[in-house]
């Protein structure tokens, strides 16, 4: 996986990513380790008896994971038109 990411920033960097393939691996390694984030998170509430301070933890991932959706929802760029 990691030489996957390393050729994909290659692949970005080199502006050599016509169809977004690079784009796209980049976005969803991104977001799944957000969401792996997310899951530690709400694991570690649960198990603490549901905590303030694991809360305050969990919200805050929960944002940058909407702040990250809010950021790309409007990528056209993404789509390829031939």
């Amino acid at each position: 996986m990691e030489k996957a990411l390393e050729l994909a920033e290659a692949m970005r960097d080199r502006g050599k990513d016509k169809y977004h393939l690079a784009h796209v691996l980049l976005y969803l390694h991104e977001r799944n380790r957000m969401l792996e984030n997310l899951y530690h998170k709400v694991e570690r509430y649960f198990h603490s008896g549901m905590a303030e301070i694991e809360l305050r933890d969990l919200r805050v991932a929960f944002e940058r994971i909407r702040e990250a959706d809010v950021e790309d929802a409007d990528d056209s760029a993404l789509f390829v038109k031939e």
